[in-house]
């Protein structure tokens, strides 16, 4: 069935497409030949209609092919259809995801294959303008190289060359627009207080620019830089205590217990409706992980204290009492706090 897939997905053959996948096909089925899946091959060919076919029935939007590492995106960015690239981002698609091999993302690929409507969904959509290929360039670099060797398809180059100098100037008026973000990011307290006592957004979130505080809030810049005193000017402005960063998968807590910051650490755990529990994407790790991973025991006993779970496990299989006892040793008095409350 495999075979007959991939041969009407090939084909275009929707309807043949949606009866196999209702007789038992997987979407995901792999070309062994080209190392694409089904999905890819109907976003490089520009076929919205099977490619919409194919995610309904579950095809893995996050998986890359066998020769490349290129992502359905990426093919969908050769391809050239924005449908197509519309219906992989809102099915979860990652906008950034760089191909093993040549470090392109799909914004690169839309550069490369002269698609003006791709790069500016994806501008929109946040893609990132400060990655690098792995062949040396940065993505400005990749574009200018680009624009010295092509003389077919100039006036969409060019198109293309406007919608990033409009992203850069937006990204600019973003940063301008976010004073609060800029005095947290200082560790300016009375700049902070001021700010927040004239209703700035306190939850606003920086600019992605590729860099340490891209889609963070001021908390988690704060919890993360040690700033104690503007966290709890933050907190009592009603800042959003478990915020999520889309690095890392972090929320404050993270942030203050992976750096050792235990007077931060006790004001979040003591905070109403704060989740002590939050597994963070990149690992799995709960802020009881983090801090024992580092070896903070002040930060530890605070959310011991407040009553952390002990029987998360993270992506390493590891639990709090695994990483006790290859930090601290069987013997500490952390690792043995640890073991009693979790035979309780």
């Amino acid at each position: 069935m495999s075979t007959e897939l991939i041969a009407a997905v090939r084909d275009r053959r929707t309807e043949e497409v949606r009866r196999l996948l209702a007789a038992g096909a997987d979407p995901s089925t792999r070309d062994s030949a080209s190392g694409l899946t089904v999905l890819m091959i109907a976003a490089g060919q520009a076929d919205p209609v099977t490619t919409g076919v194919l995610i309904d029935a579950g095809a893995d939007v996050h998986t890359t092919d066998t020769r490349a590492g290129a992502t359905a995106l990426h093919k969908a960015c050769q391809g050239g259809d924005l449908k197509v690239a519309q219906l992989l981002v809102e099915a979860g698609a990652f906008v950034d995801a760089v191909s093993p091999t040549t470090g392109h993302t799909a914004l690169m690929d839309a550069l490369w294959y002269k698609y003006p409507d791709l790069v500016e969904y994806l501008l929109e959509r946040g893609a990132g303008l400060k990655l690098h290929t792995h062949y040396g360039f940065s993505m400005e670099e990749h574009f200018a190289y680009e624009l010295n060797v092509n003389t077919f398809g100039k006036d969409k180059l060019l198109r293309a060359e406007q919608l990033l100098k409009e992203r850069r100037e937006h990204d600019a008026s973003a940063v301008e627009a976010q004073p609060l973000m800029a005095a947290v990011a200082a560790g300016d307290t009375d700049k902070a207080r001021e700010l927040i006592a004239a209703g700035a957004e306190v939850d606003a979130r920086a600019p992605m620019l590729n860099g340490f505080n891209d889609a963070h809030t001021p908390l988690l810049v704060a919890s993360r830089d040690g700033h104690a005193e503007i966290v709890r000017l933050l907190l009592a402005a009603g800042a959003d205590i478990n915020a999520v960063e889309p690095c890392f998968g972090a929320v404050p807590l993270h942030k203050a217990v992976y750096n050792g910051h235990a007077g931060i650490t006790a004001d979040l755990v003591a905070h109403d409706g704060i989740d002590l529990n939050f597994q963070g994407a990149t690992n799995g790790y709960s802020p009881l992980h983090d801090a024992l991973w580092h070896g903070y025991a002040d930060c530890v006993a605070a959310l011991l204290d407040a009553g952390a779970r002990l029987d998360l496990v993270g992506h390493d299989g590891k639990t709090p009492l695994d990483l006790a006892v290859e930090v601290f040793g069987e013997e500490d008095p952390t690792t043995r706090r640890i073991a009693a409350l979790a035979a309780a």
